[in-house]
C-alpha cells in the first residue's frame, strides 16, 4: 500500500482548511485531529495524550475511547511513555504480545494493536497521537505516515499555546475526590453495557452510598466530611482501577465491572464495605450500603435500575437496624 492514498492526503489537507477557515480554539483542534486520525487509519479509537510529570493523560478522546477521557497511567507502563520518552513513533501490531504495553489496561479499551505518534512543542516532546483498533495487525506504514502529518499539523498550532490550553477533563471529573463524575459514568456505563452485550462479556454494576454521613457533617463539620469523601475514593482507587469508580452525587459512588459476574461484583462490594468500617472514617460512624446488578441476571436496559433497587433495599435494611 502507498503511504497515503490520494483522498487521504485531500482528507488532511480538508483537515488544515477547516481549521484555519473557521478559527477554531485549541481544544476544538486538537478533537479534530484526533477524529480526522481515527477516520483515516480505519481505527476504533482516536487519543491525544498529555504528558504530566511521570503520566500519560487521555487529554482528548474519540470513538472507543470517548469514556477513558482524563484517565491516566504511568509513563513507564505504557506504550505512550515510551514514545515521549524516546521521541520516535512506535507500532505494536499484537498488544497481548508486546512487553511494552500494558497488556491489562489494552484489553480493558479494546486495543489489539495502536500507533503512537510524538507531539513536540518547541522542540519538546509533550505528549502523543494515538489511534487503536480491537484487532492486531490492523495498521500498516502509510497508517504511520497519516499520523505522522496530523501530528505536525497540531505541532503547528501549540506553538503559541501552553500545555495547559489543551481539553482539560474537570468537566467530567469531580474536583473534590479527582474521581469521574456522573456525566462521565453515564458514557462509560453506555459502553460497557453495549460492549458486554455485543462479546457476550460478563459485565456487572455496584452502587453505593455512605450510612452516617450526615451525622459527621452534623456533628464534626463539612471540612470532615470531605475528608470522608476523599477518603472513600482513595479506598474505592485501591480496591479497583480508579477510571472504574465514579462519584456520581454527594455522598453516592458507582463502580463498574467489566468483566466480573455479579457474584464477584458482590464479593468485591462487600471487601470494600470492610475497608471503610474498618478506616473507622468520621470516628468510626461510616458504612455504606450497596446495591449489585449484572447483565446476566439482568436486562441491559434494566441494568441500573435494579442495581438501584438493591441498593435502596440495603438503605432501607440500615435505617430499621438504627431503629431497633
Amino acid at each position: 500500500m502507498a503511504p497515503q492514498t490520494e483522498s487521504e492526503l485531500r482528507a488532511i489537507i480538508r483537515t488544515q482548511t477547516e481549521i484555519t477557515a473557521t478559527e477554531l480554539d485549541l481544544n476544538a483542534i486538537m478533537e479534530l485531529i484526533a477524529e480526522t486520525a481515527q477516520g483515516l487509519t480505519r481505527a476504533s479509537a482516536g487519543v491525544i495524550e498529555l504528558a504530566e510529570e511521570d503520566e500519560m493523560v487521555y487529554a482528548v478522546t474519540t470513538g472507543e475511547a470517548a469514556p477513558y477521557l482524563g484517565t491516566s497511567s504511568t509513563m513507564t507502563s505504557s506504550l505512550s511513555g515510551l514514545c515521549v520518552s524516546e521521541g520516535r513513533v512506535l507500532r505494536s501490531d499484537d498488544t497481548a504480545n508486546d512487553s511494552r504495553v500494558d497488556a491489562d489496561a489494552c484489553r480493558r479499551v479494546n486495543a489489539g494493536s495502536m500507533i503512537c505518534v510524538p507531539l513536540v512543542n518547541r522542540g519538546e516532546t509533550i505528549g502523543v497521537l494515538k489511534v487503536y483498533a480491537p484487532e492486531a495487525f490492523h495498521f500498516d506504514d502509510g497508517d504511520v505516515e497519516t499520523l505522522e502529518l496530523l501530528s505536525e499539523l497540531i505541532a503547528a498550532h501549540l506553538s503559541n499555546a501552553s500545555v495547559s490550553a489543551i481539553a482539560s477533563h474537570d468537566n467530567r471529573h469531580d474536583s473534590l475526590t479527582a474521581l469521574p463524575n456522573r456525566r462521565a459514568f453515564e458514557e462509560r456505563l453506555a459502553v460497557e453495557v453495549a460492549r458486554s452485550s455485543r462479546y457476550q462479556h460478563p459485565f456487572s454494576l455496584c452502587l453505593l452510598d455512605l450510612n452516617g454521613f450526615k451525622r459527621v457533617n452534623e456533628r464534626l463539620g463539612h471540612a470532615a466530611g470531605d475528608q470522608v469523601l476523599r477518603s472513600i475514593a482513595r479506598i474505592l482507587d485501591e480496591s479497583r482501577v480508579t477510571d472504574d469508580s465514579f462519584r456520581i452525587g454527594g455522598d453516592e459512588f458507582a463502580i463498574v465491572m467489566p468483566e466480573t459476574t455479579r457474584k464477584e461484583a458482590g464479593i468485591a462490594a462487600e471487601r470494600i464495605a470492610e475497608r471503610v468500617r474498618d478506616a473507622q472514617l468520621g470516628g468510626g460512624g461510616i458504612d455504606i450500603s450497596f446495591g449489585v446488578a449484572g447483565i446476566t441476571d439482568a436486562d441491559p436496559a434494566t441494568l441500573l435500575t435494579t442495581a438501584a433497587s438493591e441498593w435502596l433495599a440495603a438503605k432501607d435494611r440500615y435505617r430499621r437496624s438504627r431503629e431497633r
